[in-house]
């Protein structure tokens, strides 16, 4: 069973690996046009070529909106009570220890660990998650929002065609299928490459405070999981979705959450050795979730 499951991450710790080494010895990931290319094209190819040939019906599709919402929503409240009596500012750290790395580190193990089954779970998920971080990030650091911003968030208009597409019940076109099939393959690999390479230009900053570090970076997986395992007994979701949930709750904090602080002047110091830091915990979360589940 172990061995099973660590062949089935080798290759999302290769690629990651792989990006480690490109992004400090090459320059082959420096272009931001990228990072835009998974997230304009990539990630909602691949959320609507997921969804659309699972053939998720839509009850089933806002079923797992709503659980993941509601997942998020429990862990907001329970931050804001634990960064109020630790003291530590609510602005800049709730969306880190709210939000996983769903994207792309969480897609990735989903879809290693639970194959295509999960695949379209863990994607519908993710874009729920940058939601979040584009309404309780930017609104949380910046002290306003504005709605607008979603509307050039391509994953979340993807989202929103899909459930269109899936309420209306329009045939899609084998060719069409096909195409987005194809132009969401790109996703996954470039995904954890782009990982790699922030990982490996992160620094851990000043380690003076290392003890509260360590706990909120093992806080973020721990305290999601277990929101989780809480919110799959409320929620009808069919196994592999549940399973999803699961997996991308126990995810690290994000790296956009890295990105969204250093916008706003936050402690990006403090956040990136979250990111560092809470991985490993993460990886152990899901190991001992796989072994729950097999």
């Amino acid at each position: 069973m172990t061995q099973a499951f660590l062949i089935a991450l080798m290759p999302v710790f290769i690629i990651t690996a792989l990006g480690i080494v490109l992004g400090r010895k090459t320059s082959y990931l420096d272009n931001p046009a990228l990072s835009q290319l998974v997230t304009n094209v990539g990630l909602p190819c691949l959320l609507l070529s997921s969804v659309l040939k699972m053939n998720m019906n839509a009850g089933g599709m806002m079923t797992l909106m709503a659980a993941t919402a509601c997942a998020l929503s429990v862990l907001a409240l329970i931050t804001f009570v634990i960064l109020r009596l630790a003291r530590l500012p609510v602005r800049y750290y709730i969306s880190a220890l709210v939000n996983p790395n769903a994207g792309n580190l969480g897609i990735p193990v989903v879809f290693a660990l639970a194959g295509e089954q999960g695949l379209a779970a863990a994607v519908v998920i993710s874009s729920v998650v940058q939601i979040s971080h584009f309404t309780l990030g930017v609104g949380a650091m910046s002290g306003s929002y504005q709605p607008k911003q979603l509307l050039r968030n391509m994953p979340v208009l993807s989202l929103v065609v899909g459930l269109l597409i899936l309420l209306v019940g329009l045939p899609i076109p084998t060719f069409a299928l096909d195409t987005l099939s194809m132009l969401g393959s790109v996703t996954v690999p470039i995904m954890l490459l782009l990982l790699g390479k922030t990982v490996s230009s992160l620094s851990l900053g000043d380690k003076s405070h290392w003890t509260r570090l360590v706990s909120l970076a093992v806080y973020r997986p721990l305290i999601g999981t277990l929101v989780a395992l809480g919110i799959i007994e409320i929620f009808p979701l069919a196994p592999a979705q549940a399973l999803a949930l699961l997996l991308q709750s126990a995810m690290p904090v994000a790296v956009i959450s890295y990105i969204l602080t250093t916008k706003y002047n936050g402690p990006k110091e403090d956040i990136a050795s979250l990111i560092v830091l809470s991985t490993p915990v993460s990886l152990v979360m899901v190991t001992l979730l796989w072994l729950l589940v097999n």
